[in-house]
């Protein structure tokens, strides 16, 4: 337990500590070497520390950890390819309307040549033959020749357009082609990810039953919540203690004058409230379970710098955001996380995907608000809806 805070006091100070200017300097353009070089030790220490911390956790809890972050990988990845699906579609149904504005350009102009080579054919060389050879009338003669300059340099100026629209046209098809091609690629690996999601979530739902029937066979259930409650507040303590230097976000308003005003990190009933009690009084929660649909945007509740995102025994892959003036929101149970430590963020931000990670058996969010690592109601906090 002791190896698993002082991995996350590293954490921490390797976000604000190991680098002061985050915190104190007036001006952060400018990183000494020797700040860089410390910095590249405690990124070698915490890779160490990480290993030997999750060494703790039993054979069943490091198969859930790897699986979830499995399933948040493949989670990630469909989201992308759908996204560039979505975009593909969009480009090539732009290119299929562009492809009908061309063609009938085209036309249009195919039909102008038709006309001008009949009109040609019907005139014949004579007619202009016998203007250039009728020296009677000179003034005629001119205005003639004119017009027939005139006719030739149009007719000329209609072909270019006809074989630049044609140019066009054969550059829209071929890419049409080719976004069609990758549209059907991206498709294909949509559905083996889709596949292998599937697959890793039936794994999951095995290690959780295992994982419930083993905490269940031995009568362990409170007490490993108790563990999983403790946890959580070492980790918090550690990282209070590593954080009071950051002062509170430029961009937004001091968190202490947001008392019911914050906006809710997700949309969804309450279904555990703060102070909520379990196991006959032995088991107090300290923050909200909000009902959440698989994939739900998290937001953060006001700007802030993440402290922490990581998968969290009992609290699946867990985001922590300081406020600034000693206030912290926490975010757990998500399936994806979309921010790293050190991250700024803004109010109203994404930062997660709500799911059940933690080897819960529903979809939730978890969600505290922390004042110099003491819980808070939070629904005294966020604003009525």
């Amino acid at each position: 337990m002791r190896c698993l805070v002082l991995v996350f006091t590293l954490l921490v100070s390797l976000l604000v500590g190991s680098t002061p200017l985050l915190a104190n300097a007036s001006s952060q353009d400018e990183v000494s070497e020797k700040q860089l070089k410390a910095l590249r030790q405690d990124i070698s220490k915490l890779q160490g520390w990480l290993k030997e911390a999750r060494g703790e956790h039993s054979q069943l809890e490091n198969r859930l950890r790897e699986t979830e972050v499995q399933i948040g990988q493949l989670v990630t990845r469909i989201a992308d390819n759908s996204r560039e699906a979505s975009e593909l579609e969009q480009r090539l149904t732009r290119l299929r309307s562009e492809q009908r504005g061309l063609q009938s350009q085209l036309d249009q102009q195919a039909g102008y040549l038709r006309e001008q080579i009949r009109s040609a054919y019907a005139m014949g060389r004579q007619e202009y033959l016998k203007v250039l050879l009728n020296q009677q009338e000179p003034d005629r003669v001119a205005r003639l020749l004119r017009y027939y300059d005139y006719i030739n340099k149009k007719r000329t100026e209609q072909i270019e357009e006809y074989l630049g629209t044609a140019r066009q046209l054969n550059v829209v098809q071929s890419e049409i082609i080719t976004r069609g091609k990758t549209l059907e690629e991206v498709r294909r690996s949509l559905q083996s990810r889709r596949n292998e999601l599937l697959a890793e979530q039936k794994k999951r739902q095995i290690v959780v039953k295992q994982l419930s029937q083993e905490i269940a066979g031995k009568g362990n259930e409170l007490k490993t919540l108790l563990a999983d409650q403790k946890r959580l507040e070492q980790l918090l303590e550690a990282v209070t203690e590593a954080i009071v230097r950051l002062p509170p976000p430029r961009d937004a308003s001091p968190f202490p004058q947001m008392r019911g005003k914050l906006p809710w990190p997700i949309k969804g009933r309450v279904l555990s409230a703060y102070g909520s009690k379990q196991y006959n009084n032995r088991l107090t929660s300290h923050g909200l379970l909000i009902q959440a649909r698989e994939g739900d945007a998290v937001r953060s509740i006001h700007g802030g710098r993440v402290v922490f995102a990581d998968w969290l025994r009992g609290f699946g892959f867990m985001l922590i955001i300081d406020h600034g003036d000693g206030y912290m929101s926490l975010y757990g149970y998500n399936q994806t996380l979309t921010k790293q430590p050190g991250d700024w963020v803004h109010g109203g931000e994404v930062i997660a995907t709500a799911g059940s990670t933690g080897g819960q058996q529903n979809n939730g969010l978890y969600f505290e608000i922390r004042s110099g690592g003491q819980p808070l109601d939070p629904i005294s906090w966020i604003a009525r809806r």
